[in-house]
C-alpha cells in the first residue's frame, strides 16, 4: 500500500504552515532570552565566587525563564511535525523523521525542566541567587541537551537529504548543527563557572551553541513555509498493493 499518499492526506498544508511558524516564533523568543543571561549586576569579588556567581533579581531570572518556556513550547510544536513532513515526501524515511522528532522533543523537555528548576529556586529563595551556578541543572541543559540535538541533527539531516522534503542545504547544515553539539558534549568535564566559555554551563558551550541552533531552526521554519506543496498522484489500484 502507498503509505506516503495516505500520510499526505493527514498532514495538510495548514499543519505544515503551523510547523514552520512555530520554528520561527520559537527562535524569536529564544533569541530574546539569550541577552538576559549577560545583563547581570556587577559583583565585588569578596561577595561573589564561583559558587555564588553574580546575584540577580528575581524578575530577571523569571523573565528569561518565561521566554525559555515560550521558545521551547513552540519548538516542541515544530518537532511534532518532522515525522509527517518527512513521510509526506518519502514514506521510506519515516523512521528517521520519527527519530529526529523524538530527540528534538526530548531536548525541549529536558531544557524546560532545567529552567523550571532554576525559576522555582529563584521564587523560593529569599536572597538573590545566580541560578546558573547555584542550581545544579548543568547537565540537563548542557551535555544531555547536546546529545539530544546531536541525534536530532543527524537524523533530520539524513531524512531531508534522502527524502528531499526540503532543500539539500538544509540537510547538510543539519549535520553542521549536529557537529556543533557533539563538540559541546565533553563540556561536562570543565566545571560550572558560567563565565567560562567551555564550562558545563558556560556561555559558549550553552548560550552560544543554543543560539546558533535557534537561528538555524528559524531558517528551517522559513524553508518549510516556502516549500511548494507536491502534487499528489493517484496510483492505480494495482500499484497500491
Amino acid at each position: 500500500m502507498n503509505s506516503s499518499l495516505h500520510t499526505q492526506n493527514f498532514f495538510p498544508d495548514s499543519a505544515r504552515r503551523w510547523v514552520g511558524v512555530a520554528a520561527i516564533l520559537g527562535a524569536v523568543f529564544a533569541m530574546a532570552e539569550l541577552p538576559l543571561y549577560f545583563i547581570v549586576p556587577s559583583c565585588d569579588p569578596p561577595k561573589c565566587s564561583v559558587d555564588t556567581g553574580s546575584l540577580m533579581p528575581d524578575w530577571l531570572i523569571l523573565t528569561r525563564t518565561l521566554f525559555n518556556f515560550l521558545a521551547l513550547t513552540l519548538f516542541l510544536v515544530f518537532m511534532t511535525g518532522i515525522r509527517p513532513l518527512i513521510t509526506r515526501a518519502d514514506a521510506r524515511y519515516e523512521w528517521f523523521g520519527a527519530l529526529a522528532g523524538t530527540a528534538g522533543a526530548a531536548w525541549t523537555i529536558f531544557d524546560m525542566v532545567a529552567k523550571g528548576l532554576e525559576g522555582g529556586t529563584a521564587i523560593k529563595t529569599a536572597a538573590r541567587i545566580d541560578p546558573t551556578r547555584t542550581v545544579p541543572t548543568y547537565l540537563l541543559y548542557g551535555t544531555i541537551s547536546h546529545l539530544m540535538l546531536l541525534v536530532f541533527g543527524l537524523a533530520f539531516g539524513y531524512a531531508v537529504l534522502r527524502s528531499r522534503a526540503l532543500a539539500r542545504w538544509i540537510g547538510w547544515s543539519s549535520f553542521a548543527i549536529a557537529a556543533l553539539h557533539l563538540a559541546g558534549v565533553p563540556s561536562m568535564f570543565f566545571g560550572y563557572n558560567s563565565s567560562r566559555f567551555y564550562a558545563s554551563n558556560g556561555w559558549g558551550a550553552v548560550a552560544m551553541f543554543n543560539g546558533y541552533a535557534a537561528i538555524w531552526l528559524a531558517i528551517v521554519g522559513v524553508a518549510i513555509l516556502m516549500k511548494k506543496t507536491p502534487q499528489s498522484v493517484e496510483l492505480p489500484l494495482t500499484a497500491r498493493a
